[in-house]
């Protein structure tokens, strides 16, 4: 079987595994899946862990756990409609759920792995398989990181269409609660609607964080939703808003709490979920393994880029560790028309391939 021809076979094997990340059971047969495959490979030695039901893998070569290189895959999904299940090849890409984001660059991980097992090398890389990057990652790569799972660079197979990505902004998901007064919809001198002081506040935060026409480097913030009211002749007695913020590295979490607070004066204000930005820098020494690697595969200079969305390479970012976002060319993230282009693949095989082996 060609190279060529094994990648996209494994692809379609993981596809066919509906592993979303809130189904315990697939996210099981996932794991289960790549347990057996690394298994089979001589000298490969596999570490399962568990966290809150999330399962996941390590593969490595011995038993350190502090590496040269750590190369991490999630093989958790979003859902998907049942035919995308099953990864169709049309027009040079693989069309599928999980295609682009990222079981084809988990296939290319387990490949390379079989590959230098069966050639007898043995370098000191580890690789990492996880379950639950698409709902924030805390038990699957944090926990690796928390159990002390180490390296001097972090390479996440997220897609990228093979540009590095160093950069990319933070999670803050909040909740502003405003507490009104009920009365009658006729007599609303009666009450104190919490809508109106709600609206007014987040007219505020809109000045000072409009939402953008186009793909922007700035924090932005997202009104996701708007929960008030439960019938149209009464003024509410609360009223909920929910947002989604995207914070560049350059401006601090809480300088835009206190700034969401004060656009909300009287309003109970959450965080019920957060996440650090992604922040490398582009000339840190470890990383000019990738940019070689990549430079010597491709015929040009390696391409940093920023990014809107979060990953698993944040954790290591914020560990210090060189950690970046590095994988093949796709679109229709989260879709019904997700596909990855195949020569990616390839492409992002051999990058790694020079990067493991140092060729």
């Amino acid at each position: 079987m060609s190279l060529r021809d094994e990648l996209v076979q494994l692809t379609k094997e993981l596809v066919a595994i509906p592993s979303v990340s809130d189904d315990a059971v697939q996210r099981r047969v996932v794991i289960d899946f790549i347990a057996a495959y690394c298994q089979r490979l001589p000298g490969v030695h596999i570490e399962r862990y568990e966290s809150r039901g999330f399962p996941m893998l390590v593969a490595a070569f011995d038993t350190e756990r502090a590496k040269d290189l750590i190369l991490n895959a999630h093989v958790d999904v979003v859902p998907a409609r049942p035919e995308q299940w099953q990864a169709v090849e049309r027009d040079g890409r693989l069309y599928g759920r999980g295609t682009q984001d990222m079981k084809a660059a988990s296939a290319a991980m387990l490949v390379l792995l079989k590959a230098l097992a069966e050639a007898g090398k043995q370098p000191n890389v580890s690789w990492q398989f996880v379950t639950d990057e698409e709902i924030g990652g805390d038990d699957g790569t944090g926990y690796l990181l928390r159990q002390g799972y180490t390296g001097q660079l972090f390479v996440a197979g997220e897609p990228t269409d093979l540009h590095i990505v160093n950069r990319a902004k933070g999670i803050l998901w909040v909740t502003v609660t405003m507490n009104g007064i009920p009365a009658h919809g006729s007599r609303p001198w009666d009450g104190d609607n919490p809508i109106i002081p709600l609206a007014t506040g987040l007219r505020k935060l809109l000045e000072r964080y409009p939402i953008p026409a186009e793909p922007v480097w700035r924090t932005t913030v997202t009104p996701a939703a708007i929960h008030g009211g439960d019938a149209q002749n009464r003024v509410p007695v609360d009223c909920l808003l929910k947002l989604d913020i995207r914070r560049v590295p350059d401006e601090e979490q809480g300088a835009i709490m206190y700034f969401v607070e004060q656009c909300f004066p009287g309003a109970t204000v959450q965080t019920p979920h957060d996440g650090s930005c992604l922040n490398t820098d582009s000339s840190a020494p470890a990383l000019q393994r990738l940019v070689s690697s990549i430079s010597a595969e491709m015929g040009q200079p390696a391409r940093f880029r920023d990014e809107h969305f979060g990953s698993d390479a944040r954790y290591y970012s914020q560990a210090g560790t060189a950690a970046v976002c590095f994988g093949p060319r796709g679109a229709g993230l989260h879709s019904h028309e997700e596909w990855v282009e195949i020569e990616s693949i390839l492409t992002f095989y051999h990058v790694l391939e020079r990067l493991v082996t140092g060729s």
